[in-house]
């Protein structure tokens, strides 16, 4: 039954929507393998300006990032693995920078306990927290990734 719903959904969407949703499937699994198989490294040379943030205005944060917000948050829970806040950071930083829309993606560190550390990544585009926004304040930002207005990758 679920899975009717689903298609129903689906189907109910304009083309574009389809479009984007499967385009946020197609990053998320690229992300995943990236992760998974590249050093971090070769995965930062593709993310854009290290240690450089875009604007938080809100002239800067077209609606069309609300589009990818949407179309990641939910695939993620629609795929067959689970997508980290690592995949889901790169595929939306990755979906805004083919368009030229500027994005910032975040790595954030916070201690756990009396030694453990725990990781994690979001977007912001303008005022917008694409992805990864939920308990982004008890991280510290070790490190961004900026694609600013006009740079491509």
């Amino acid at each position: 039954m679920l899975y009717v719903r689903r298609l129903r959904t689906l189907l109910g969407m304009s083309w574009p929507d389809r479009w984007l949703f499967a385009e946020a499937a197609i990053w998320l699994t690229a992300a995943r393998l990236a992760v998974a198989l590249l050093p971090f490294r070769q995965i930062a040379r593709r993310l854009g300006a290290e240690h450089a943030e875009t604007s938080a205005d809100d002239e800067s944060m077209p609606p069309f990032a609300w589009r990818v917000s949407r179309a990641v948050r939910t695939m993620r829970r629609n795929m067959p693995w689970q997508s980290k806040c690592l995949d889901q950071a790169i595929a939306a930083h990755q979906m805004l920078r083919r368009r030229g829309v500027p994005s910032t993606l975040y790595l954030g560190v916070a201690k756990e306990g009396d030694s453990a550390l725990s990781a994690h990544a979001w977007v912001r585009c303008g005022r917008l927290l694409v992805v990864g926004g939920e308990g982004r304040h008890r991280y510290t930002v070790v490190n961004t990734f900026a694609d600013l207005e006009g740079e491509t990758g």
